[in-house]
């Protein structure tokens, strides 16, 4: 590499095989990119520390590359959810994320990036249908927006419908390998990696945060609307003991809604969170009976 291409801003793949759709060493006049594919690569695998991001970013030659560089880009997950169930794999993604801001400081401005999981048709033992496993995925994708509004990383949505599969409806074919590069290389171009760019364009990129946060927004309200549980609702509950007994009972709900017909609506931001909050509001939680008691509790 020769002396102007490393002053340039750095970028690191971290993939599993999808990643073999990209060259392995890229430099533009703008930044250069590094990628490094491992085939059958999960989040966290337990089993096989070759095969465990995780432990990989734990070694000394992958530590070095992310002190090194400017971003570090994560496209996995396909293997980790046909095993698992897309909290899990969330949990680890969480795992992994407070490790590397804790190591690794620079990252914390918004430099991870991390890809939705691509499409995957082919069934396993604990998603024995294709419907079962591509909710799994859609769950994770809509759960992985969420954390990177709470965990400040860069959320890389790749739109890939299955059509663009292999006949093994897990990996990318290869008339749509170039289609795919592309989809990775635009969205590292959008964020002007270099100095120059950036100061000639600080101003239109204000305004360019302003609508990828709306446009994430709007997205989050999409969401919300699948996740979203009803319960009958007396009309003894105002909206303020409302907010303060689910808060009191540690739901973390993302907007509620009293209908006219007495109907109470709590959205929420990802599956978890309905989750928990389904379990513990039983159906006759905002009865009358139930609003005299909390009161009797809490005068």
């Amino acid at each position: 590499m020769n002396d102007s291409s490393s002053t340039l801003p750095s970028i690191l793949i971290l993939s599993d095989s999808h990643g073999r759709n990209l060259e392995a060493n890229i430099i533009t006049p703008h930044y250069r990119v590094k990628t490094h594919s491992i085939s059958g690569l999960q989040w966290i695998n337990r089993y096989d520390n070759t095969l465990c991001l995780f432990s990989l970013i734990q070694q000394d030659q992958f530590s070095s590359l992310i002190c090194s560089s400017t971003y570090v880009l994560f496209l996995l997950g396909t293997n980790s959810l046909r095993i698992m169930s897309a909290t899990e794999v969330i949990n680890q993604v969480d795992e992994i994320l407070q490790f590397l801001y804790s190591r690794y400081h620079h990252l914390i401005t918004r430099k991870i990036i991390i890809t939705t999981c691509l499409p995957c048709l082919k069934p396993t033992k604990r998603f024995s249908s294709t419907f079962l496993l591509k909710k799994n995925i859609d769950d994770y994708n809509a759960l992985l927006l969420s954390l990177s509004i709470k965990l400040n990383f860069l959320y890389l949505d790749l739109n890939i419908t299955h059509d663009w599969l292999s006949h093994d409806m897990m990996h990318v074919h290869y008339n749509y390998r170039l289609d795919f590069s592309n989809i990775i290389f635009n969205f590292l171009n959008a964020l002007h990696l270099d100095d120059d760019i950036y100061e000639n364009n600080k101003h239109r990129s204000a305004s360019a945060i302003k609508r990828r946060n709306k446009q994430r927004n709007l997205k989050l309200k999409e969401i919300q609307k699948s996740y979203t549980i009803s319960r009958d609702v007396s009309p003894l509950w105002s909206y303020a003991y409302l907010k303060t007994f689910l808060k009191y009972h540690t739901i973390q709900y993302a907007s509620l809604s009293i209908m006219k017909n007495n109907i109470l609506n709590l959205r929420f931001n990802n599956l978890y969170h309905l989750q928990f909050a389904d379990h513990a509001l039983p159906t006759n939680t905002f009865d009358c009976e139930h609003f005299s008691r909390w009161i009797d509790q809490n005068p």
